[in-house]
């Protein structure tokens, strides 16, 4: 079975409450492999990588640290 999502890393499938892996298929979309007979409720949601999920967490880190020292900086200056 072939989805309408572009293939990426980090996509979540599940299939009555049980995760699958999907693949790519042959034209570069997420895919799975079930029986043709197989009746079931499909869930298909991006949860993302963990590498992407620790750039984000860093990201908001640094984001928050030039705040501060932007803070910071003005409280010494007296501006």
């Amino acid at each position: 079975m072939e989805f309408p999502y572009i293939y990426y890393p980090g996509y979540k499938i599940t299939v009555n409450g049980e995760e699958i892996e999907g693949v790519e298929s042959e034209h570069g979309f997420l895919a799975i492999s079930l029986p043709e007979t197989y009746k079931s409720e499909i869930v298909v949601e991006y949860v993302g990588t963990n590498l992407m999920i620790i750039s984000k967490v860093i990201s908001g880190m640094t984001l928050i640290s030039i705040m501060i020292y932007e803070i910071y900086k003005k409280k010494i200056k007296g501006d």
